[in-house]
């Protein structure tokens, strides 16, 4: 076990003694071990939003969450594994947001209500969208290495979710029977990104007009008439 996350002793009860507070019971090793991932994972992605993944080193993921240099080679093996185990937290952050939103019928309907979940985020929930383009930049630079492996897989997951939501809407009869769902999903789900990339670089860009231009381009490709 790492000598930052031992701990001889074990969680135990709490016991109220006489004129003394209760004993705080102590987090089990797995909680201490998920606590410390979920710190090493927010500070890579807050590293990788200020200067990207390709030079970002386990040593300085491990020093912004506070822990010893050789924490994050323990807890991920390398840096190819600290990009996988990041790749599937920015899957998992965003669902855990998505599942706050309110509930979405299959089909098309899914479709409208994600990208307006999509556009909805504010402040911090935007992190790891901002790390997730920023690394299918720097992947597409270097196709032969292990981060342009990981997007690859990530990307191909968000557009399996469109593609299924497209056949559900042809099969339900509100999507139109010609549409193509791969090929729509990658113009949908490049449209979400290039729309948000834009507006992270030009602030003068307004967001609520160009999303409901989205949403029109979208209800008038997809939806059977």
């Amino acid at each position: 076990m790492n000598p930052v996350l031992a701990d001889a002793a074990q969680a135990t009860p709490a016991v109220v003694r006489a004129g003394s507070a209760p004993d705080v019971p102590r987090r089990t090793q797995a909680g201490r071990r998920e606590e410390a991932e979920r710190r090493l994972l927010d500070a890579a992605l807050d590293i990788v939003v200020q200067r990207g993944s390709v030079r970002m080193t386990l040593a300085e993921v491990a020093e912004a969450a506070g822990y010893s240099r050789g924490l994050p080679a323990h807890r991920f093996g390398n840096k190819a594994g600290l990009l996988h185990a990041l790749a599937g937290y920015i899957g998992e952050r965003f669902g855990q947001q998505r599942e706050q939103g309110p509930a979405l019928a299959p089909g098309l309907d899914a479709i409208v209500g994600n990208i307006r979940f999509y556009f909805s985020r504010e402040g911090a929930a935007w992190t790891s969208t901002r790390a997730l383009l920023v690394m299918m930049t720097e992947s597409g630079m270097a196709p032969d290495s292990a981060l342009h492996q990981e997007v690859t897989a990530y990307n191909r997951t968000a557009l399996a979710w469109f593609e299924q939501h497209i056949r559900i809407g042809i099969e339900r009869g509100e999507v139109n029977p010609d549409t193509d769902p791969a090929s729509t999903a990658v113009v949908v789900l490049g449209a979400m990104r290039g729309v948000m990339l834009q507006c992270w670089v030009d602030g003068q860009i307004k967001l609520p007009a160009a999303l409901d231009c989205l949403l029109q381009i979208v209800e008038s490709a997809l939806r059977r008439r």
